[in-house]
């Protein structure tokens, strides 16, 4: 846990903007199942938020954070590191105030939006065609609540086999 701690810091420093609390929550109750060698051989009985994603472990999630936010949105991330558009707005390539928290097979991402307004902490998804758009859940809270009821409702992780 204490590797998780560190790299925790040093990606909220990386970032610089406030990082949802339930995101901590996640993170520090578990650091991910992204194992690249499981995801790249296919292995989808781990995919366990739905929409076919995996967590990201908070090196993964700097990792992929660092690459992306090297195409900035042109029309919302300034070069002094705010941002024009407000918090579950899309945009097109990469916003710098989304951060990576899973990752899909064909290479989408699941985001939280850390811009400031209204939907401060707001799930996005991201593809490199698409860009950022909303995912349809509120928080990192509401994946968990989804995830819950389908193992209370004895139903399997989605994309479990």
């Amino acid at each position: 846990m204490e590797a998780t701690w560190q790299h925790l810091e040093r990606l909220k420093t990386r970032v610089g903007l406030e990082l949802p609390p339930e995101l901590l929550t996640w993170w520090a109750l578990m650091d991910g199942v992204d194992d690249q060698r499981d995801h790249g051989a296919g292995n989808r009985s781990v995919e366990l938020i739905p929409k076919g994603y995996l967590p990201l472990s908070v090196a993964r999630a700097e990792e992929e954070y660092a690459r992306q936010s090297q195409y900035p949105d042109p029309g919302c991330c300034t070069p002094g590191g705010t941002h024009l558009k407000q918090a579950g707005t899309n945009g097109f390539p990469y916003c710098t105030a989304v951060l990576p928290i899973g990752r899909s097979v064909d290479g989408g991402l699941l985001c939280v939006d850390l811009r400031q307004g209204e939907h401060h902490g707001r799930v996005m998804e991201w593809y490199a065609s698409e860009g950022i758009y909303d995912s349809g859940w509120a928080s990192v809270t509401e994946i968990l609540d989804e995830i819950a009821e389908r193992l209370d409702d004895g139903e399997p992780p989605a994309g479990a086999v």
